[in-house]
């Protein structure tokens, strides 16, 4: 299944990492805000093939997000990943904006 995410369930998911695996669909290069310990992945037609090989555990906590304001790759990607039979998929839609400052998004 797949959720959407609001803005402060994204920051408490940085905050407590628990078994969430996050990831950040813009390439590292291009990402306005560096997070420690995301995966970069393309949302792109390897996609899936990428993502399964790396997490073939379809129970995992999985958190896709993007920092390019009105991108949709997030929520197209957890459909994805859904429809892929993964059960724990949450996608954050978001903008430059999102910096963290002490442990938090301003």
């Amino acid at each position: 299944m797949k959720y959407e995410i609001p803005r402060e369930a994204f920051k408490q998911r940085l905050e407590d990492r628990l078994n969430f695996v996050f990831v950040d669909l813009l390439p590292a290069d291009r990402t306005p805000v560096q997070y420690k310990d995301v995966e970069h992945m393309n949302y792109s037609s390897n996609f899936m093939s990428e993502f399964s090989s790396k997490f073939p555990n379809k129970n995992q906590n999985v958190v896709l997000y993007s920092l390019q304001k009105g991108d949709d790759a997030p929520a197209k990607a957890a459909n994805d990943l859904s429809e892929a039979g993964y059960n724990f998929v949450y996608y954050y839609s978001g903008t430059a904006d999102d910096i963290v400052l002490d442990k938090g998004l301003n």
